[in-house]
């Protein structure tokens, strides 16, 4: 029987993980599927297990590309797969058992789109990011968008399942332009498309948070990239008809991103200059709009270092929020 369901799999350096996500594919009971392990340039250990794992299951497709990125690697996945659905799985993270078999059911009432619930784990701890079930066309996701948005279920790739024959009829692709947020656009553009979804209300997938891949993502840019994804899911659901949803939405996200950011520059494992950090956070403590969103988000963080982290934002002082990193020698 033809594959039923594709899972694409960008894969750069993932050596550590790389076997156990793959593992977590190959052992679903749900047999009809194809994997496509995109090696994207890896220069570690990662290009023989992919190699391995395509000798040992021929449903497992090996595709090795000069490094471009994961959205240039998800293109090739998407350009290559043959199946009805396309899900995703990073080389870091890991497919529950029984989420094919799942997806497959909810397959047999031909939606646009499947969703389901995932976990964020991190070492032995995990906590869930699942939705309440709900069935049927948009008409029932506008009134549950709002909650669906917070738990973290619109932005993610590895928590869906698109109809392949749906992203290819609109010409849907990832941005290679896109370092971070690629996969967030990607959802903006597909969801118009969508004539009818279904949600799972079950987990399905572990999104592991490796403090690798964290150092790996995170950048300068990404109050930018914040800014831009808010002012794209402004447009959303304006265009869609809900611009009542916007204000609740840009509420509740912006202080929470407003927060990452602040404690990203001042993470010492983060490769970034002093100079850079302080300019970084000048520019955060003088914008009219992210300033009182960080306060607002530093509001319940916890412990000695979070009433430090509230001193030095209300003081609008970079070297005093810099000062930790300072006497642990930073430059």
């Amino acid at each position: 029987m033809p594959a039923v369901i594709s899972c694409v799999m960008p894969v750069y350096n993932a050596e550590k993980y790389l076997a156990a996500a793959v593992e977590s594919v190959l052992g679903q009971s749900y047999p009809y599927f194809e994997l496509l392990l995109v090696d994207d340039g890896s220069t570690d250990d990662s290009s023989a297990i992919c190699g391995g794992a395509s000798r040992k299951d021929d449903r497992v497709k090996l595709l090795s590309r000069p490094n471009g990125g994961a959205a240039a690697a998800r293109n090739a996945g998407l350009a290559a797969a043959t199946g009805r659905y396309l899900t995703f799985v990073d080389a870091d993270d890991i497919l529950k058992p029984g989420a094919f078999a799942a997806i497959a059911r909810a397959a047999a009432a031909d939606p646009d789109l499947i969703s389901y619930g995932f976990e964020w784990r991190e070492g032995e701890k995990t906590a869930p990011a699942v939705y309440p079930a709900f069935q049927g066309g948009l008409e029932e996701f506008w009134p549950r968008f709002v909650g669906y948005y917070q738990a973290n279920q619109f932005f993610s790739l590895c928590n869906k399942a698109y109809k392949l024959d749906t992203v290819r009829r609109a010409g849907l692709t990832f941005d290679p332009a896109l370092r971070t947020g690629e996969d967030i656009a990607f959802n903006f553009a597909f969801w118009p498309r969508i004539g009818r979804m279904v949600h799972l209300g079950e987990s399905l997938y572990e999104y592991w948070v490796h403090p690798a891949t964290l150092t790996h993502a995170a950048t300068l840019d990404n109050l930018l990239t914040s800014q831009r994804v808010l002012d794209q899911m402004e447009a959303f659901v304006t265009a869609a008809g809900h611009p009542e949803l916007a204000a609740p939405l840009i509420e509740s996200q912006r202080p929470h991103d407003a927060a990452s950011f602040y404690t990203l520059l001042l993470d010492r494992t983060k490769p970034y200059s002093l100079e850079k950090r302080r300019a970084a956070l000048a520019a955060l403590f003088q914008n009219e709009v992210w300033y009182p969103a960080l306060l607002k988000g530093l509001a319940k963080t916890p412990g000695l270092y979070g009433s430090y982290l509230r001193l030095a934002a209300r003081a609008k002082s970079p070297a005093l929020a810099c000062l930790p990193l300072r006497l642990r020698g930073a430059k």
